[in-house]
């Protein structure tokens, strides 16, 4: 599958790198902003718990990643054994956790989930993924291959982005 691309205005490029950030949406973005094709632009990993998907930027930033998980199971709930009570309504369903992983906030200038590699580390309780990205480079309109590096913690909902 090709790898989503964008373009930045030669401004932009122009600037220092920045390092990848990880912040909570604010809202969840519109449908609209999804890239298509849907099919090769998100993928679920983790059983189902994560949905990572790809964004348009607006205006001149490039692809940012939505990163969709389903918090851990509250201690004594259904999930991790205990009986189900007839005392009342079962719990609500997990609310999904919205976050946005950008370089800079400049956004990547492509993410390849279509070639995402993945390990559970049970011992740790996390989750790594490692997506192909393009970066752009300072002070140039090159693209250099780096890996977006996502770790997840099974237990506790956290994530960590790292860019090599």
């Amino acid at each position: 599958m090709p790898m989503v691309r964008s373009s930045l205005l030669a401004a932009t490029l122009a600037g220092p790198a920045l390092a990848q950030q990880v912040q909570d949406c604010d809202e969840i973005p519109p449908v609209t902003s999804l890239v298509e094709p849907w099919e090769e632009t998100s993928l679920s990993i983790g059983a189902g718990a994560i949905r990572l998907a790809l964004l348009h930027g607006t205006q001149d930033e490039g692809v940012t990643l939505l990163v969709l998980t389903l918090p851990p199971p509250e201690p004594g709930g259904e999930d991790d054994g205990a009986a189900a009570t007839s005392e009342g309504p079962p719990p609500p369903p997990p609310v999904p956790r919205c976050r946005l992983v950008t370089e800079g906030g400049l956004g990547f200038a492509g993410l390849d989930i279509g070639a995402i590699e993945t390990d559970e580390d049970a011992e740790a309780a996390t989750l790594t993924a490692a997506i192909p990205a393009l970066g752009f480079i300072p002070e140039s309109t090159q693209l250099e291959e780096r890996t977006l590096t996502l770790t997840f913690g099974v237990t506790d909902d956290s994530l960590v982005a790292d860019l090599d």
